[in-house]
């Protein structure tokens, strides 16, 4: 009896010893993804209590793992075939990706279907659709523009009238101001599709209000919260995804020029896309371009998709240059080759981008961004919506 219990002492041993090293080796696995596979983390209402609680340890032992993402080429070289194990064939499969990417570069395609402006449609008042839209614009001409921007008045230290929202717009949720944007957008199209003059008033003071908290800043940064979140964001600490927040302002800001023709929006949305592009090269400088592809394992909304629109209204190459790093190559990478590695993904993070890489196929005509789109949709993958994330 005693034998066995001695036999069974080193049986559990060598099985607490193997657990440990499958362990480390899982998480060297998980150190190499790609992207955010699905966690506990991946859900806001998780992310919110992890972020909010004292708990230190418990905030560390969730935040230990980021995942690499390697360049644009080296994406494509991981992806290279196990058939391909010659010198050659591996210059071959490099020189077909460089091909691929940039044999039609700037050779825009046709054939693409055109929306139908706003301004050019009206709703049957009476129909369920018109009712709708009425629903719309009563609750936006229902908040309050104090309410609304006073985080960003906080931020900016001028005083803040009224009382904040709560919900997403709590002076103490790290993605406050994103809603923000949501109105801007909302508004915007609500201008356009009805011309309600009351509504042309309150949305032009929210921009109003926001370019007022853009001049006391004076660096072209603009936000309901400090910019140490992208301080944090950079040097890969837990922080939650601030560039999401950036996308929605500046989306904001773009409807509300394009759509209700505000000049002032357009100039903000410009300044702050220098600021962004001065941080971004600011990385890329001091670290490297690997540093920055992952801090991009955070999410960030649709910056390439914002980016490369904004670049169609200015013409800058600068904005094209900066949504071309917000692209996340081995991501799209894995799309390209129709690979079956990306089912369980976070939808809320890697749609946008799918979306963002078809704008820059529409503005380019680079092929490689039509193949990851349309890969996407013809093979179906299960992306992960994740808590109440859509």
């Amino acid at each position: 009896e005693a034998f066995l219990l001695s036999e069974f002492d080193k049986a559990m041993r060598l099985f607490k010893l193997l657990s440990i090293l499958l362990s480390l080796c899982c998480g060297y696995v998980v150190g190499k993804e790609c992207t955010n596979i699905p966690t506990q983390l991946s859900s806001h209402t998780f992310r919110y209590e992890l972020l909010t609680s004292n708990n230190d340890t418990w905030k560390q032992e969730m935040f230990s793992h980021y995942h690499l993402i390697p360049t644009d080429d080296s994406a494509w070289s991981n992806l290279l075939p196990r058939k391909m194990l010659k010198e050659e064939d591996e210059h071959k499969w490099s020189m077909m990706y460089r091909k691929l990417k940039s044999s039609d570069e700037f050779n825009q395609q046709g054939g693409f279907l055109k929306e139908v402006l706003l301004q050019d449609v009206r709703l049957d008042p009476g129909s369920k659709h018109g009712q709708a839209q009425q629903t719309n614009l009563e609750y936006l001409l229902m908040l309050n523009v104090d309410s609304l921007v006073w985080s960003f008045r906080k931020t900016a230290g001028l005083p803040t009238p009224g009382e904040p929202y709560k919900g997403w717009e709590d002076p103490n949720c790290e993605l406050r101001g994103h809603f923000v944007g949501h109105y801007m957008s909302a508004s915007a199209q609500m201008w356009a599709s009805t011309n309600n003059y009351t509504l042309q008033r309150k949305m032009s003071a929210v921009v109003s209000a926001l370019s007022e908290c853009q001049n006391k800043m004076g660096t072209g940064y603009l936000s309901a919260f400090p910019s140490e979140q992208f301080d944090r964001f950079e040097a890969i600490k837990p922080v939650w995804a601030p560039y999401y927040t950036i996308h929605k302002i500046l989306a904001g800001l773009l409807d509300q020029h394009i759509l209700a023709n505000n000049k002032q929006a357009l100039r903000m949305a410009t300044w702050m896309v220098d600021y962004f592009y001065n941080r971004v090269q600011n990385v890329i400088a001091e670290y490297s371009i690997e540093r920055h592809w992952l801090s991009l394992n955070e999410e960030t909304g649709g910056m390439n998709d914002i980016l490369y629109r904004l670049y169609t209204v200015t013409k800058n190459p600068k904005h094209l240059l900066i949504a071309h790093l917000f692209d996340k190559p081995c991501f799209l990478g894995v799309l390209a080759m129709k690979a079956d590695d990306i089912s369980g993904f976070h939808a809320n993070t890697h749609i946008p981008i799918v979306i963002g890489s078809q704008m820059r196929y529409e503005i380019t005509g680079e092929s490689l961004y039509r193949v990851s789109d349309s890969n996407l949709y013809q093979h179906q993958y299960q992306l992960h919506p994740s808590g109440n994330s859509k």
